[in-house]
């Protein structure tokens, strides 16, 4: 079998992890010739994986080319792949707001598409059957290399050591609530940002920034630290609190999609509100001081991390699930699902379209205003210099007359006339 997995680069991210795991554990596991294709450059190659230029992938006999993000969708079918297939890690149109409907009808429309689709999570899978019955779809969870991941986590005393995951200037990963939540802590605490671009956390006030670590890195970060922060709005899965799991590192998080795939409220984890920074930081208060409870939910993640797949397991459903998916007739498009996602797409762009009229008729009308405003002071102005004018001409007028006439009485006395 040959699989290549489309990517729109290699720069570091959750979804280019993830597909560069299964391509390298399909070569070394299942003799699959899997290769990594990239739209543009950029980014570590790995060197264990083929890495192939969009023009330098055509015509090279794919059985399945995986899409990895909406806008590989197209790239990927134009391959002359057998089956063409979306690796679906999101639903990724929710990252764009109001002021993108063009990328919101282009992430959508993708899911009405000719392809089958392999899932991260079941409520992707379950989302995607309730918009279109008929899809085809598999769920593979990512796989977590266990060697690297598991350990021991030594317990210590002193400071609550919390560990912030996620990229600043996203407003969906919640970093800085997160940020927030333990700014307002009343026990000791140590906090450490952990990110892809540290560069980007900027002035947050944390007590470390650390990014572009490794596996092992992670790992070891996992292990110093006693629990970890995730306050995301918008995620697929969110593998961190799963790797941190498996070395016993409990976690607070928002109930952000795909971690109900895992995070259980006092089991091995605290379930937090969305932006409640005062609650957030009550639950970690309560970890720093109840560490006995903190240890429990350290047991709680470890039992989870054990039913968790190995990245030797998820490759093994991955490829059983391309082979079925090559063993399918190829799914035909869903017309009504794209009319639908046309039709939204419409009313969104009519809605920013009225709303920038408005704003436009708006920001007249307040210019128009301003206007009147410079002229009725300019008259205002005007008139006042007139007035002044006229005040010192009369004014220039009244000291002539009065040096004239003392001039006239200094003469009177001089020349006794």
């Amino acid at each position: 079998m040959r699989v290549c997995f489309v990517l729109p680069s290699l720069r570091p991210s959750g979804g280019v992890a993830v597909a560069t795991r299964f391509a390298r554990a399909l070569r070394s596991g299942h003799g699959v010739e899997a290769e990594l294709v990239v739209l543009e450059g950029g980014g570590h190659e790995p060197g264990d994986v083929p890495v192939l230029e969009l023009a330098d992938a055509r015509g090279r006999g794919h059985d399945v080319a995986l899409a990895t993000w909406w806008e590989t969708v197209a790239p990927a079918a134009s391959l002359g792949a057998a089956r063409t297939a979306v690796l679906l890690q999101s639903f990724e149109q929710r990252f764009y707001g109001r002021d993108s409907p063009f990328d919101r009808i282009g992430a959508e429309a993708i899911l009405s598409g000719p392809t089958s689709f392999v899932a991260v999570a079941a409520w992707i899978r379950d989302l995607l059957l309730r918009l279109r019955p008929d899809a085809r779809c598999h769920v593979v969870r990512p796989g977590i290399d266990k060697r690297v991941f598991e350990g021991v986590r030594e317990e210590r005393e002193g400071p609550l050591r919390v560990l912030i995951e996620g990229q600043p200037g996203l407003p969906f990963k919640g970093v800085e609530q997160a940020v927030a939540s333990v700014q307002a802590m009343r026990e000791p605490v140590h906090s450490t940002l952990v990110a892809l671009d540290p560069g980007a956390a900027g002035d947050l006030p944390v007590d470390r920034v650390v990014g572009g670590l490794d596996p092992a890195a992670m790992a070891a970060l996992y292990r110093e630290s006693d629990v970890l922060l995730k306050l995301s709005r918008v995620e697929g899965l969110g593998l961190a609190p799963v790797e941190g799991f498996h070395s016993g590192l409990p976690c607070v998080v928002t109930p952000f999609t795909g971690s109900e795939a895992y995070a259980r409220d006092g089991e091995n984890a605290m379930i937090v509100g969305f932006d409640d920074a005062p609650g957030t930081a009550a639950t970690l208060d309560a970890l720093a001081r109840r560490r006995a409870l903190l240890a429990e939910l350290g047991e709680g993640a470890l039992a989870t991390a054990a039913e968790w797949p190995s990245v030797e397991e998820a490759t093994a459903e991955l490829h059983s699930a391309l082979e079925q998916t090559l063993a399918e007739e190829a799914p035909a498009p869903d017309a009504r699902l794209l009319r639908r996602t046309l039709e939204l797409g419409t009313e969104i762009g009519r809605g920013r379209t009225d709303r920038l009229r408005s704003a436009t008729e708006e920001a007249l009308t307040d210019a128009q205003a301003q206007v009147r405003d410079l002229f009725a002071s300019r008259d205002d102005c005007l008139e006042a210099l007139e007035t002044t004018r006229a005040e010192l001409v009369q004014a220039r007028i009244s000291a002539q007359y009065r040096l004239r006439s003392a001039v006239k009485r200094a003469t009177r006395r001089v020349t006794g006339r």
